[in-house]
């Protein structure tokens, strides 16, 4: 079952990757890159993450923020650097991860796919301890993807999908985690900020 789902899970990486890289930018798209140099944007998400660890999945939030420089840009993908903390309780383990990376987005009619590439540190602690063993850490990275929708002029509705990797030696845990939430975008000017 996890070899299934591995293979859909990259079979959709590799579907969002292609889209994202053959599409154009939108009319709106270059007419918000003319009207400011940056932007910031942080976010909140409600998460439903299955941990990887026992049978029941975790519930709990994530939040974060992009930052986006207009200036650098290349083809129809717009890079931004984004930071976010991930917070999931459940049943057997709470997970918390603390990550930063990369995000490629592009612009359809007011549609935002994006893929991230995100690394950081991991925190397990087990609700059942296995002896002494009540928690671990690891250096972890997570690949994703997902989408936002403009509903207002700096309000964005965004669904989330992730995959992390840890390493708790000999473990290996690749929770997987879907989310939704908003956005709020905060232009950035030579002069200051602009909503």
């Amino acid at each position: 079952m996890r070899n299934l789902f591995n293979h859909w899970t990259t079979k959709a990486a590799l579907l969002l990757g292609i889209s994202i890289a053959s599409t154009g930018i939108a009319c709106a798209q270059a007419a918000v890159t003319a009207a400011r140099e940056a932007e910031l944007s942080p976010f909140v998400m409600t998460t439903m993450l299955r941990p990887d660890w026992g049978s029941s999945n975790n519930t709990g939030f994530i939040f974060g923020a992009d930052y986006t420089n207009f200036r650098r840009s290349f083809l129809t993908l717009q890079p931004s650097l984004e930071v976010r903390m991930v917070d999931a309780n459940g049943v057997n383990v709470k997970e918390t991860s603390f990550l930063g990376g990369f995000k490629l987005e592009t612009t359809i009619h007011g549609i935002h796919p994006y893929a991230t590439l995100l690394g950081g540190q991991g925190y397990i602690n087990f609700n059942h301890p296995i002896g002494n063993y009540t928690g671990d850490d690891s250096f972890i990275y997570s690949l994703g993807g997902g989408v936002e929708f403009n509903v207002l002029p700096v309000w964005k509705v965004r669904a989330d999908f992730t995959q992390q990797h840890w390493n708790l030696d000999p473990a290996v845990l690749t929770p997987m985690s879907f989310s939704v939430g908003l956005s709020y975008t905060i232009g950035l000017h030579n002069r200051g900020l602009a909503y």
